[in-house]
């Protein structure tokens, strides 16, 4: 695991040099480890105000870390932190304003990272099931597992630096909109389910591989705008410009002119970076 936290950092660093970025800030010295650190916070639903909430956007950035969400929550959030760097300590802010909940979780000094091995940064977000959410992620280094597929989510961004990351979003079926900005690493996520309305995906991919499975019987049609990279989409069949499942269309044959039909479709613009992106269908 330190070994992975030093090669996700390195490459980071690397990335920011590459894009022209200033690396000033990164720091290898200034994080001071001491005593290993948990701390619980829960969030209530009304926390800040008597007035119901409709919705809640979720914000969370973390410099560099092992980032776990979850359901089962009996709040709005259920939240375990594990941290060995007191100035890290995470920092959470939530206010509701015209029945609209705004939740901030944040590492403050993200601007500080470091690549010592003896770090110990984790965050295990729980929420509740019911609640619908607009999720942010800006997430630079580390490893994460988002089991977003019992959780009422309606839209997510996630931006990701550098390292692994899997999104489960099998079973949410409340998703309208999903953009992932792709730096270096390993992305997996899981976009099959019995989906009720249309979804949209934009994927801007980045060094390292991505892979999207996809649903079977529901409707999927992808974009594609090639740099360097690969796209790997022997799962679907080429319409020129533009590549669609069987469900996608109106013929049994995938071929034609397709169409969306009359359910939900997924709609999914892909611009490759440098790296592999592999289109996969779920039977």
């Amino acid at each position: 695991m330190k070994s992975k936290k030093l090669i996700f950092l390195t490459v980071l660093t690397l990335m920011f040099i590459i894009m022209g970025c200033s690396v000033s800030n990164l720091s290898i010295e200034t994080a001071n480890v001491g005593e290993v650190q948990n701390e619980s916070r829960t969030i209530e639903r009304e926390d800040a105000s008597d007035a119901d909430v409709a919705e809640v956007r979720v914000d969370i950035k973390m410099g560099a870390g092992e980032l776990n969400i979850d359901g089962g929550a009996a709040s709005l959030l259920e939240a375990d932190f594990t941290y060995n760097v007191a100035e890290w300590e995470p920092q959470i802010k939530y206010n509701v304003e015209d029945e609209r909940g705004r939740l901030t979780i944040r590492q403050p000094n993200t601007d500080q990272l470091s690549l010592r091995g003896d770090i110990r940064y984790e965050w295990d977000l729980a929420f509740d099931e019911d609640i619908p959410l607009d999720i942010r992620i800006e997430y630079g280094a580390g490893s994460g597992d988002l089991n977003l597929g019992d959780l009422n989510v309606t839209q997510l961004d996630v931006k990701l630096g550098a390292g692994d990351m899997n999104v489960d979003l099998n079973g949410n079926a409340s998703l309208t909109r999903l953009e992932l900005d792709m730096g270096a690493g390993d992305l997996t996520v899981d976009l099959t389910g019995d989906w009720t309305e249309d979804v949209d995906v934009d994927l801007q991919g980045g060094l390292g591989k991505t892979t999207l499975l996809l649903p079977e019987d529901i409707g999927v049609r992808v974009n594609v705008t090639k740099a360097i990279g690969d796209v790997d989409a022997s799962g679907l069949y080429d319409r020129g410009d533009y590549y669609a499942n069987k469900a996608y269309g109106d013929g049994d044959s995938g071929a034609g002119d397709g169409g969306a039909g009359d359910g939900p479709t997924i709609e999914i613009s892909i611009q490759a970076g440098v790296g592999q992106i592999d289109l996969e269908i779920v039977e």
